[in-house]
């Protein structure tokens, strides 16, 4: 009896390492799909970017992924949903790391001119994402329906939320109206990046920074903020 539990036990611990490689295969698939589908998203940026949602094809985003073109057609139903996908992803990414460097700033003026400064150079490292949204996807009208819309929503609300905390901190007029001001950053901010991308990238858009800070933070201080500064 003793031998037979002895290689019955046997027979267990052997089961339980032969499961053990399987669970790590499973894992390791895992991983492989989502290096997979993170390399087409990568490439649809960069040809969508390059050549234009119309002109743009899946085989050119399959080869330059070095995927075969039905491989896509396993993530996204079709082109246009690979193209709004690209937002959704990019942007909760966008928001981690705008929130870690905006860690330690104090002051709302502080903080609206460190994210006009992160984002006008994270355009200018990204021409391909920024051809996307500023080119592509403002003149889509299902993108107001999709989780990117959504993300891009939460992303602008970080300019809101310091727009809120000026005014609470007494610098920043409690009578603006803080949509109209969200809005006024974000078109000056997009005004220039697309005028950017119109004229090829000559140039740098850093440079414009510290003046476009200046100017939207001197028109949202209160009287007595600006008396101070004169």
């Amino acid at each position: 009896m003793a031998s037979k539990l002895v290689a019955k036990n046997g027979d267990i611990s052997t089961n339980c390492m032969k499961k053990k490689p399987n669970g790590s295969k499973k894992s390791n698939n895992i991983t492989q799909e989502l290096d997979k589908k993170k390399r087409i998203l990568k490439s649809a940026i960069q040809i969508f970017g390059e050549k234009g949602f119309q002109k743009a094809t899946i085989a050119e985003i399959a080869k330059d992924a070095d995927v075969g073109d039905a491989t896509i057609y396993e993530y996204f139903k079709n082109k246009e949903e690979l193209l709004l996908a690209i937002p959704a992803e990019v942007t909760t990414e966008l928001i981690s790391q705008v929130n870690e460097h905006m860690l330690g700033i104090k002051g709302a003026g502080n903080k609206l001119r460190k994210f006009i400064w992160w984002w006008l150079n994270y355009v200018e490292r990204n021409p391909g994402y920024a051809a996307i949204v500023s080119l592509e996807l403002r003149t889509s009208k299902a993108y107001v329906d999709t989780k990117a819309y959504e993300a891009a929503r939460n992303f602008y609300k970080i300019v809101l939320d310091i727009i809120k905390e000026g005014q609470e901190e007494g610098v920043f007029k409690k009578e603006g109206n803080i949509y109209l001001a969200r809005s006024l950053c974000w078109g000056a901010i997009e005004h220039i990046v697309l005028r950017w991308l119109l004229k090829n990238r000559q140039y740098s858009l850093v440079q414009y920074a510290d003046e476009l800070a200046d100017l939207l933070i001197d028109s949202f201080k209160t009287d007595s903020q600006q008396s101070k500064n004169k």
